[in-house]
């Protein structure tokens, strides 16, 4: 059982991997038609061109392996796993949680009685984020366990604090006169 949920694990990265790298050549293509566009003396034909050309010869090979090292590191940097504490179970919190996700734009999109899982209502975004934009946090007792992306899973932990540490409204601290 364990053998799979590794092998699992390895092919997730596997997968965000490859689409970093197709990302970072869309983005270098992209930046490479803009510099030609508006370089009048270089032209697509010219482009590794050994006489004057925008590259040196060996260039190509040399900027494909270097996005396949960032690619091969970026899912490590940018894909966590983070605990969140806090009172009590996930169930004492429940609408408060769900509360946090959806106040960030995020759905529901399945849950069991181990965990929950979401992801984000724009398509675009989700588009612009290679699809890697699910976020899942398990149940039960204290601390909740949020995986996806860095950015997002520090967000939204600290809302899950801030939203789980306060009291109700009419539960304020003080007795009422």
């Amino acid at each position: 059982m364990q053998y799979k949920k590794l092998k699992k694990v390895q092919m997730k990265y596997f997968i965000r991997s490859v689409k970093s790298f197709i990302w970072f050549v869309i983005i270098f293509a992209i930046i490479l038609t803009i510099l030609i566009m508006i370089t009048p003396e270089y032209s697509f034909g010219r482009l590794f061109d050994p006489e004057g050309g925008m590259f040196v010869e060996g260039a190509a090979w040399k900027i494909t392996a270097f996005f396949l090292l960032v690619a091969a590191i970026y899912p490590a940097l940018t894909y966590v796993r983070k605990e969140v504490l806090v009172d009590g179970t996930f169930d004492d919190h429940r609408d408060k949680i769900l509360g946090v996700f959806e106040s960030m734009g995020y759905e529901l999109t399945g849950e069991d009685s181990e965990k929950a899982s979401f992801r984000l209502k724009s398509r675009f975004t989700r588009f612009m984020r290679m699809y890697e934009d699910g976020v899942t946090i398990t149940k039960g007792e204290s601390p909740l366990i949020l995986e996806g992306a860095r950015k997002d899973i520090l967000r939204i932990s600290s809302r899950i604090m801030v939203a789980t540490a306060r009291q109700d409204d009419n539960d304020n601290g003080y007795e009422n006169s």
